[in-house]
């Protein structure tokens, strides 16, 4: 016999082929077993999650509490025959839009004017079938029986044709005393005597598609779910099949906006049911309620399959009704294979994560390859919404990894500027990566592993102010309510999936500081030991802890100090959403926003009251330059320092994008902390160029008095002129100062010395046991041309916002300008007792303000603060009270008993011989060179630099420190590619002589991914500086 020796090279040969056989074998059954013909489980609701539903409702009162909850919602669905379930959905003649006419509001009495018509009008289709009540006034809408009129007009297919239906119910019948033409709708609107179009029915029938139908599959199908009581899934199931008849046909573009049907597309005019934004919950709706009714659509017989074959029997449908697969082949023939089409036609199509996470759950709910890991390549792969050439829309791909790496920056915020928009995508992102990790079958898109999906979920605490509210930035919130943007149930679940406990004290938090309530996700299952994890972590660490931070990615800054907030913002001024009013500033205190911003506009459109008012820049805390709103295209500013000390707490941050003509647009801000829980603020706002220059500021809603102005009352006109009326169209399209939104003028026209506003709030809040009415002081310094108290509307269609809120306004005529003001919010006694500008020289010569400006700050404790700021931060300055200073920032307190404090950041106080005070280190700031820094995706990015200063400093004070990178961003000819390169540093790695790693932690480095190519916001061998801070005590 003979023996062949194979050696080890040829060993892994056959190896490796025998394994890549075996792949493919496997891969061949997967693809082409009867699974993969057509869906037979659910891959959503999957038997994982709906074992944990039974088993958390035999161990929790509150999954108990939840299903009975769902029982309850569901039975007035359940009560409905299933022909009443099949006559709700109407077909393409009828048209939808969202309002009846928000523009001229009420037809008759009631409210006139602008107006949110979602919650002006209201409809009810089962017990005022057709009907539109306007709640203004409790009138009816339509007049007409339109119930028979469409009836009447129903043809061989079961939809409505106008052409067939009767014209004698076009009639008003309700109100005869008014004409017989008064109120009556054929669908297409009801116009009235002056040409004004109200669209009640197509109102209606949005509403039933967009609220109804959406909550009567909800509710349906999550009372199936927590109780596996079939009969919630027979009547679902009749919904959806009667949608996938008529689905195909729909199209919403035929239903112009221009026509009076507004629908929500984002100006594409497209959609299928509903505007292409709306449609994404319809269809959402839709696949997650055929994924949990198919253990239903298993079985051969069920009530519901008689009633649908006798309307296929009586009218001419799309499909047979006779079988269980019937219904299958009809929803995912007529739905689930539109979906993908309607997405690259822009008919689905919203904010991001949107028509993604809807290809993603079409995907998984057909489950069938290669259709469905194709689908779900679409939807993670490069593209957008595009204008195709000869007109309409595409959408190229989902560009899912295109906006985690190149719209979402380095905090986890998306572009929108607004934080109820931003966590939408948090929402959307969430969602995609659950639908996504459910789904084994395309395991390479595991989003939860993306470190920018992870950072997403750190977002949007770090905005909460006072543990209850968050500023309404661009549009989002309202003056008249609380709002916190981080969601408890979105902590929650990023707690399961990363078991970070920053997450668990967070949805503590978040929820009231309770443990019990935590959860109300029945699908999670071993609940026990989560929750157990949970309360460990709560009882060892406590609720989540707030401090100050700056969102450098973002551009956020939160000044933090007992019982007073402050915040600056400095990011995306041109998105959307976004409001032009980068370097605003806002100031809580006691518990209450006492600057708050005009949030969520009245309307979200391009209106002229939203342009020239509500998102430009005159209505924010900050200056107007040239008499125009900044210009909308600029990313994010440039921080310059941030401190967080214990004597001062500190931004300064440069916007070199807000105004063309404005070589110097930057603001210093600073809270001086007065015991443990007072404190106030200090800020300056310089502004560099040939053009008027208006700073704005507004107070809380209440009263407001005056010192040391000598105002006099404009007898007619706004701040734009006596002769310029409110809101006047003419002189808004020839100004973009939105100055003519300011009226009730009262003007100082040649104000001397300081002088103040102060608002007193008309709320009360509790503080130290009693009630308050907190109270806000402005005191300006310096000099300016005028001063004016005028008053400004926020939005009034938004619950709770004041009627109007008093803005205070100053002007300089141009050059370089310093805006100073020293705010000092009080409960109930001032904190401050005097406030005075000091003189500052310069070898022997009178500095000017914009160069450096120190104040003098007396408070009713007896401590005395002198606080200086200045540009030249190598120049040595000289103080009329006798103190000498070098740098950027520096304060001095002395209090009544003679102990003295001296800080300084990126600066130093001098002795009077002009020498250096004793400090613990001799440097202000640290400068080098970047030699290394992380590439690619990573959990932990980290930047070596080398030093060209040390000396002895000890690397360790390093933690907490903002290293700023000179990535020349300033000098970009493309503002709106700018990123600064400002990062905390979280953690030293280690030091090798001048050599030193750091650590970011989850901050990326990365601005851009084009394909498999990265674009970094630095470069190796850029220089970057680390100011530092120096406080002493004697």
């Amino acid at each position: 016999m003979t023996t062949y020796r194979i050696d080890w090279k040829w060993k892994l040969i056959i190896v490796s082929f025998i394994i890549a056989v075996l792949y493919f074998c496997i891969d061949f059954v997967l693809m082409n077993s009867p699974h993969a013909a057509g869906q037979s489980r659910s891959n959503y609701y999957t038997a994982e999650k709906r074992q944990a539903v039974q088993d958390n409702v035999k161990m929790y009162k509150w999954a108990r509490d939840e299903r009975d909850a769902s029982i309850r919602r569901a039975q007035k669905y359940i009560d409905l025959s299933y022909e009443e379930l099949w006559s709700m959905i109407t077909t393409q003649t009828l048209p939808r839009s969202y309002d009846v006419n928000e523009e001229m509001g009420s037809v008759i009495g009631g409210q006139k004017g602008p107006r949110d018509d979602r919650s002006s009008y209201e409809i009810d289709p089962v017990a005022q079938p057709w009907k539109v009540k306007d709640k203004s006034n409790g009138m009816m809408f339509p007049t007409n029986d339109f119930a028979s009129y469409y009836r009447s007009g129903l043809d061989d297919k079961g939809g409505f044709d106008p052409k067939r239906a009767d014209r004698k119910y076009l009639v008003n019948t309700l109100y005869p005393d008014k004409g017989t033409a008064f109120g009556v709708d054929d669908g297409s609107g009801y116009v009235d005597e002056k040409g004004n179009k109200y669209t009640f029915i197509a109102f209606y029938n949005h509403w039933v598609w967009s609220q109804w139908l959406t909550d009567a599959l909800r509710s349906l199908r999550e009372a199936y779910l927590y109780t596996g009581n079939e009969k919630y899934a027979y009547s679902g199931l009749i919904l959806l099949d009667r949608v996938a008849d008529v689905y195909p046909d729909m199209d919403v573009s035929v239903y112009r906006w221009e026509d009076g049907f507004k629908n929500a597309h984002g100006g594409t005019g497209q959609g299928k049911v509903l505007g292409s934004i709306a449609e994404v919950t319809l269809t959402e709706q839709l696949l997650l309620s055929y994924d949990a009714f198919l253990p239903v659509l298993q079985k051969k017989t069920a009530p519901y399959l008689p009633f649908l074959q006798k309307k296929a029997d009586r009218y001419s449908l799309p499909s047979s009704k006779g079988t269980a697969d019937s219904i299958k082949q009809n929803f995912e023939n007529r739905i689930i294979r539109q979906i993908v089409p309607a997405v690259k036609k822009a008919q689905i199509s919203g904010n991001f994560g949107s028509h993604q996470n809807v290809i993603a759950l079409a995907a998984i709910t057909l489950d069938q390859l290669p259709e469905s890991a194709e689908w779900i390549q679409f939807a993670l792969q490069s593209g957008q919404l595009e204008r195709v050439a000869g007109g309409g829309w595409r959408i190229s791909g989902g560009g899912v990894y295109d906006v985690l790496a190149n719209r979402i920056d380095r905090d986890g915020y998306g572009d929108e500027a607004s934080p109820e928009y931003n966590v939408t995508w948090l929402e959307r992102m969430n969602s995609l990566a659950d639908i996504l990790d459910s789904y084994e079958r395309v395991p390479s898109a595991d989003l939860y592993k993306h470190p920018k999906v992870k950072k997403m979920f750190y977002a949007f605490l770090d905005l909460v102010m006072q543990g209850k509210d968050t500023p309404n930035i661009g549009d989002s919130g309202s003056i008249g309510k609380d709002n916190i943007w981080a969601k408890r149930d979105l902590v929650w679940r990023a707690f399961v999936k990363y078991r970070d406990p920053l997450f668990a004290q967070a949805a503590f938090l978040l929820n009231g500081n309770r443990t019990e309530g935590i959860t109300n996700d029945l699908f999670q299952p071993k609940m026990e030991a989560l929750l157990a994890q949970f309360r460990k972590v709560v009882q060892s660490q406590g609720s989540y802890k707030f401090k100050s931070i700056n969102l450098t990615g973002y551009g956020y800054t939160a000044l933090r100090h007992g019982d007073i907030e402050a915040w600056l913002y400095y990011g995306r001024n041109g998105t959307s959403h976004a409001h032009r009013d980068a370097l605003n500033i806002g100031l809580y205190g006691f518990g209450l926003d006492m600057a708050p911003d005009l949030g969520y506009v009245t309307f979200a459109d391009d209106n002229i009251l939203r342009r020239r008012w509500e998102s430009n820049t005159i209505s924010h805390n900050t200056v107007v330059f040239n008499k125009e709103g900044q210009q909308p295209n600029s990313w994010v500013g440039i921080p310059r320092h941030y401190d967080d000390g214990k004597y001062a707490k500190l931004i300064d941050v440069e916007a070199p994008y807000a105004y063309e003509g404005a070589d110097v647009y930057r603001r210093t801000f600073a809270l001086i902390p007065i015991d443990d829980r007072l404190a106030y603020a200090v800020d300056f706002f310089r502004v560099k160029g040939a053009g008027e220059q208006v700073s704005s500021f507004h107070g809380m809603e209440g009263t407001v008095e005056t010192g040391g102005l000598k105002l006099v009352e404009q007898k007619s006109g706004t701040y734009a002129g006596e002769q310029i009326p409110l809101a006047d169209p003419a002189y808004s399209e020839q100004s973009k100062s939105g100055y003519n939104y300011l009226y009730n003028v009262r003007k100082d026209k040649d104000p001397i010395g300081q002088f103040y506003a102060e608002w007193k709030s008309a709320k009360s809040v509790s503080y130290n046991r009693t009630q308050v009415k907190p109270n806000l002081r402005v005191t300006m310094l310096g000099s300016y041309t005028d001063a004016a108290v005028a008053q400004g509307d926020p939005p009034q269609n938004k619950p709770g916002n004041p009627r109007r809120l008093d803005y205070l306004l100053t002007r300089r005529p141009g050059g370089e300008s310093l805006f100073t003001s020293i705010l000092e919010p009080f409960a109930k006694e001032r904190t401050i007792k005097t406030i005075r500008r000091l003189s500052v020289t310069h070898e022997g010569t009178a500095v000017p303000e914009w160069e450096a400006m120190a104040i003098e700050v007396a408070l009713q404790n007896g401590r005395k603060d002198t606080i200086i700021c200045s540009l030249e931060s190598n120049r040595e300055y000289q103080l009329e009270n006798g103190l000498s200073f070098k740098g950027f920032f520096g304060l001095t307190s002395m209090s009544s008993k003679g102990a003295k404090v001296q800080y300084a950041h990126d600066g130093t106080w001098l002795q009077n011989d002009g020498s250096k005070q004793e400090s613990k280190s001799e440097a202000e700031r640290l400068v080098g060179k970047v030699a290394g820094f992380t590439t690619g995706w990573s959990l932990d990015n980290r930047l070596e630099l080398k030093f060209e200063n040390m000396a002895s400093f000890d690397v360790k004070k390093l933690v907490g420190a903002t290293v700023y990178v000179d990535n020349h961003s300033v000098s970009s000819s493309n503002s709106a590619a700018v990123r600064n390169a400002a990062y905390t540093i979280k953690s030293v790695i280690k030091q090798e002589g001048s050599h030193v790693v750091v650590s970011l932690g989850n901050t990326t480095f990365i601005q851009q991914q084009i394909g498999d190519r990265f674009i970094y916001d630095i470069q190796a061998g850029q220089s970057f500086v680390i100011p530092l801070s120096q406080a002493r005590q004697f």
